[in-house]
């Protein structure tokens, strides 16, 4: 069986075939654009994937790569009520219209918010008449007409009108004929930056209320009741607003750059925010990701993770500096970071750009087995990327993908090359020998390496003897056909770094282990 994912490319929104490769540009409703400068956002409900803040109006899209709107705009035109002869109903009555979209099962997909009511009307043994129903300027299956009881301000379905080129219909169904349950909680979905789905519902943000989150009713994404709005603290506190949705396990967190809320409660009734850290908040919505129930996501200062037991930073330590200085990484650029849990590997990748860029063009990789942190890593082969993302194959064997501006999706191979041609370079430093005695001279002896047996490949190793601020000496190669190789000499200094480099494609490089014999000289 095929598998999908969802992308966009510029302005056009793709369906991928993950089994084959194979993408598919998809047609936009007419009235939809898509902005290539804008970041996309998904969420899948039941079978659909919803996307947003790219898309100048949120879009649905079906298994089948049918687009449409999230809500079809409402009717705009008010139904004009007389009564004509012939008929048997008696009684005083309102009357709302709706747009909608079956499926070819006859299952409401989507359903407009009312349009205006009509004037209240008075009839004695007629037909009812609805004149002047609106046209849908968009594609739609039927509108359907909702009316009141006699006297009556509850709205129930009455008629459903097929096609979109009816303007005039009569009818003179009884009150107690009528399907008297009430008609559903409508609302149009606003302009969407943010999307979520959590306990059977859609959560989102609008452009034009960074400050609130939203919800549509249980079960039905298309209904967005304006009453459906939280107020997610501390109103004002910055221009963003919310940065990141965060949906894990029974939790649905809410980040903002200064604070970071958790959405408790399960009806309209009682849903509201709670504190779960006053300082950490999130700076991008694309550097979250939720791997067995635990979240990761970029803060200011590093990385973080949050579960059952709450939020800690996971970064402190050896790698702070990679968060917390110019060094590394473009900081100013950390709204733009974007995450991934590669579940072959285990690990949490996060794309940042290198110090001093204004592109996403390094990664670093957090072991969830061992705690350990790996990198900065760069490719030759992807030179800016621009997106991550895991997709299943054929056997929903889930695998990593990651994107770049030239438009191609590259996913990583057990070869050690860019592109299966050119080698991926490695460059390492190892840290200031010192012998535990920094302030002594030393003679530093025949440098040993001891690595796996490659079957090709020479390490090029450039040694420094002195101080911290010695130069670079001579270069020494290693064969790494060799399982433990004695090299030459290195000389004097009170401290001695190596330097290791190899560029070749498919030739791994494994050390095991380095032996540097040193005898004290003395202080000078």
């Amino acid at each position: 069986m095929a598998r999908f994912a969802i992308i966009q490319a510029g302005t056009a929104v793709q369906q991928l075939n993950t089994t084959t490769g194979g993408l598919t540009t998809l047609t936009l409703p007419t009235d939809i654009t898509v902005s290539a400068s804008l970041t996309p956002r998904f969420a899948v409900f039941n079978k659909d994937v919803v996307m947003v803040n790219s898309p100048s109006r949120p879009i649905a899209i079906n298994t089948a790569g049918t687009i449409r709107p999230l809500t079809l705009m409402p009717p705009g035109t008010v139904p004009v009520l007389t009564g004509v002869a012939g008929g048997a109903l008696t009684g005083t009555f309102l009357v709302k219209q709706t747009f909608l979209i079956r499926d070819d099962d006859g299952n409401i997909v989507t359903e407009s918010a009312m349009g205006p009511a009509s004037a209240s009307t008075a009839i004695t043994t007629q037909y009812l008449n609805a004149a002047q129903l609106d046209i849908s300027p968009e594609t739609i299956t039927a509108s359907k007409l909702y009316r009141t009881v006699t006297l009556g301000t509850v709205y129930f379905p009455w008629l459903e009108l097929e096609g979109n080129i009816q303007v005039n219909v009569q009818d003179d169904l009884a009150d107690a004929s009528l399907n008297l349950i009430a008609a559903p909680t409508l609302g149009s979905a606003p302009d969407l930056t943010l999307i979520a789905e959590w306990r059977g519902r859609l959560w989102g943000v609008a452009r034009n209320a960074v400050d609130y989150l939203r919800y549509s009713e249980a079960g039905i994404m298309y209904a967005w009741p304006t009453a459906n709005s939280l107020l997610i603290p501390k109103l004002g506190s910055d221009s963003l607003g919310v940065t990141a949705l965060v949906a894990r396990k029974d939790a649905l967190g809410i980040g903002r750059r200064n604070n970071f809320q958790q959405i408790v409660g399960n009806t309209l009734s009682d849903f509201r925010p709670v504190k779960i850290s006053e300082n950490v908040g999130v700076e991008s919505q694309e550097s979250v990701a939720v791997y067995k129930d635990t979240a990761y996501f970029l803060w200011k200062d590093g990385v973080y993770e949050w579960d059952n037991s709450g939020i800690r930073c996971i970064s402190d330590g050896r790698v702070r500096s990679w968060f917390t200085t110019d060094t590394y990484f473009n900081r100013g650029r950390f709204q733009y970071a974007f995450g991934m849990v590669d579940p072959i590997r285990n690990r949490y990748k996060l794309f940042l750009a290198n110090a001093g860029d204004s592109v996403e063009n390094r990664w670093v990789e957090y072991d969830l087995n061992d705690k350990t942190w790996w990198g900065p890593h760069v490719t030759a082969a992807v030179t800016t990327l621009t997106s991550a993302l895991v997709v299943p194959d054929a056997n929903d064997t889930m695998f990593s993908l990651i994107g770049n501006s030239t438009g191609f999706l590259w996913n990583q191979q057990s070869t050690a090359t860019d592109n299966t041609a050119t080698g991926i370079s490695l460059d390492v430093d190892t840290k200031f020998f010192d012998g535990q005695t920094p302030d002594i001279e030393k003679y530093w002896g025949e440098l040993s390496i001891v690595g796996k047996v490659q079957s090709a490949g020479t390490l090029t190793i450039t040694p420094k003897t002195g101080g911290l601020d010695a130069s670079a000496g001579s270069a020494i190669s290693y064969t790494m056909t060799n399982g433990r190789s004695r090299l030459r000499r290195l000389g004097n200094g009170r401290f001695a770094q190596l330097n290791l480099t190899h560029s070749t494609a498919a030739e791994p490089v494994e050390i095991y282990g380095i032996e540097l014999p040193f005898h004290e000289l003395g202080r000078r």
